[in-house]
C-alpha cells in the first residue's frame, strides 16, 4: 500500500512525495532502499506521527465505543439481508438465505395459483415460487430489471419469491427494534417482528418462524 503523508511532518521535509516513491525518483537512497518504507526517514517521521498526543476526545470517544460494544449480549444482533417489495422495505435473517438470484423461468403448477406461482429450477433444484406480495399484502413493483429471487430456506424447507429490488446485509439491533406501523397491511403486521431506520427508510423485520409457517400452512 502506499504510504499517505505524515500530517505532522512539514510539506518541505515529505521527501517521499518530492523525490521518493511518490514523487519523481532521484531520491539516491531508493537504489538501496527500494521503497520509501524501507527508509530511516521515513520511519523516523512515521515515529514522530505515533508519539503524537491523540485528538481532543479521542480516547474518550473510543472507550464509550468499547463499551456499548460490551453491553451488547449474545443474541441482541443479527445480521439482515434488505429488500424491498413493492413499496415496503423489509428484512429477513441471513441465517435462512441461502442466495440471491437473477429472475428464472417458472412454470405453472396445474390447477394451483394464487399465492403459489409455480416451481424455478435453482442450480438444478425445483423450489416452490411463492408470491410474497400476495403473502404480505404488497403492490408489486413493475421495474423487471432490479427484480431478484430470493431463495430463503428453513431446516428442509425451501421457498424461492421475487424482490423488487435487493440491497445488501445489515446488522441490527433487535432490542432497538420499534413497533411496527399501523400503515402497514395487516398480514405484514402479523409477520413483522417490528422495524428499524435504515438509510432514511423504515425496514420491516420479519418474523422468519411465523412466515415459514403461513406458507406451509396457506401453500401445502
Amino acid at each position: 500500500m502506499t504510504p499517505q503523508p505524515l500530517k505532522l511532518v512539514p510539506p518541505d521535509e515529505q521527501c517521499w512525495n518530492r523525490i521518493g516513491i511518490r514523487g519523481d525518483r532521484t531520491c539516491p537512497e531508493l537504489l538501496k532502499v527500494t521503497h520509501c518504507n524501507n527508509c530511516p526517514v521515513f520511519a523516523a517521521a512515521g515515529r514522530r506521527f505515533l508519539d503524537a498526543p491523540s485528538p481532543g476526545g479521542y480516547l474518550a470517544e473510543w472507550t464509550a465505543r468499547l463499551a456499548l460494544r460490551d453491553e451488547v449480549r449474545e443474541g441482541d444482533e443479527s445480521s439482515v439481508l434488505v429488500f424491498r417489495l413493492g413499496d415496503e422495505w423489509l428484512a429477513l435473517p441471513v441465517a435462512v438465505l441461502v442466495e440471491v438470484t437473477r429472475p428464472r423461468p417458472v412454470h405453472r403448477v396445474p390447477h394451483r395459483g394464487g399465492l403459489l406461482a409455480g416451481v424455478t429450477n435453482i442450480r438444478g433444484e425445483l423450489h416452490l415460487c411463492v408470491r410474497m406480495d400476495l403473502v404480505l399484502g404488497a403492490a408489486p413493483d413493475g421495474d423487471p430489471d432490479l427484480r431478484r429471487f430470493v431463495v430463503i430456506r428453513r431446516e428442509s424447507e425451501t421457498w424461492v419469491f421475487a424482490a423488487d429490488a435487493v440491497d445488501q446485509v445489515h446488522r441490527v439491533l433487535l432490542p432497538e427494534l420499534a413497533s411496527a406501523a399501523p400503515t402497514l397491511s395487516r398480514a405484514q403486521v402479523k409477520l413483522t417482528r417490528g422495524v428499524f431506520p435504515q438509510a432514511n427508510r423504515s425496514v420491516g423485520m420479519l418474523d422468519d418462524a411465523r412466515l415459514f409457517q403461513t406458507l406451509r400452512e396457506r401453500l401445502r
